[in-house]
């Protein structure tokens, strides 16, 4: 797991989602890596706006908040990175019960990334 994700946050839970089930390449885990930073950041953002999506501006006027731009911004740049990411098609499938109906989705992912029988 990459050094620096905030500690419980939605990119640590996001790295151990995805490394516990799909083998990727160096590429992809420093995509997977960039995008937790991104998504820990996106986390801070809506949190630090909350429902502030208006503020006083210098003139007294309502303008938009100035992280919306950044939260924008930073969202792109999360989908763009996932977008890298080689994900099998399975992956979006609800996730099993038992341990055995994990281990059979583990086979079948992997089969499916790899082109592997197991």
């Amino acid at each position: 797991m990459p050094v620096g994700l905030a500690s419980g946050g939605h990119g640590q839970r996001l790295w151990h989602d995805l490394t516990e089930r799909v083998e990727f390449t160096d590429i992809e885990l420093r995509y997977l890596a960039n995008a937790c930073f991104t998504l820990d950041r996106i986390a801070k953002m809506r949190k630090a706006i909350g429902n502030e999506l208006l503020v006083k501006g210098s003139q007294g006027q309502k303008v938009a908040h100035p992280l919306l731009r950044e939260l924008r911004a930073d969202e792109r740049h999360f989908a763009d990175l996932m977008a890298r990411i080689d994900l099998p098609d399975q992956f979006a499938q609800e996730q099993p019960q038992t341990q055995g109906e994990r281990s059979a989705q583990m086979r079948a992912v992997a089969g499916s990334r790899w082109g592997n029988a197991y």
